[in-house]
């Protein structure tokens, strides 16, 4: 980029900051699906199928719209009460982790891990003959965690010093 026109300024740590917001909204999706599940805000789920209403986050998603060579799989979890649980408490926890900047391992891995399983509740993909968007927020979060993105608009800092993290690295 020419210097004359935008002056003098680091793409160091304006990537790293861009990095920083890509964390926060991936964060913020995560938290967003927690919520929506919980009380039905109407988005992907109705109030009735609401957690809090009774409902189960896996049952309609795992039986309905699952399509492609692992769906057969994936049936057999829809609407069972550990699967349900699991899903939600990863979705909080990772949600909060990447909104707040702490356990940035734990947060990636989470994330990754989730994205990819939900990459297999449709293979093919529909839009595209082998990669959809769960592939790029895995490869987008992979980017956060390893170029800094845990290092700005966080509490990653804090974190990191506290004695719990010290003696368990993988919760850094």
């Amino acid at each position: 980029m020419d210097e004359t026109v935008l002056g003098r300024w680091d793409r160091r740590a304006f990537g790293e900051s861009a990095l920083a917001v890509l964390r926060v909204v991936f964060g913020f999706m995560m938290v967003w699906a927690f919520l929506d599940k919980l009380l039905g805000l109407g988005m992907l789920t109705s109030p009735e199928a609401a957690v809090i209403n009774g409902g189960s986050p896996t049952e309609y998603y795992l039986t309905e719209l699952v399509s492609g060579v692992f769906a057969d799989f994936w049936h057999i979890f829809a609407g069972n009460p550990f699967v349900d649980f699991l899903l939600m408490a990863g979705l909080l926890l990772v949600g909060v982790a990447l909104v707040t900047g702490i356990a940035s391992k734990l947060a990636t891995i989470g994330m990754c891990v989730m994205m990819l399983m939900m990459y297999t509740l449709s293979v093919p993909p529909s839009d595209n003959p082998l990669v959809d968007y769960h592939i790029a927020y895995v490869l987008g979060m992979v980017a956060v965690y390893c170029l800094g993105g845990f290092d700005k608009l966080s509490l990653n800092g804090w974190w990191s010093e506290l004695d719990v993290v010290r003696r368990f690295p993988i919760l850094g």
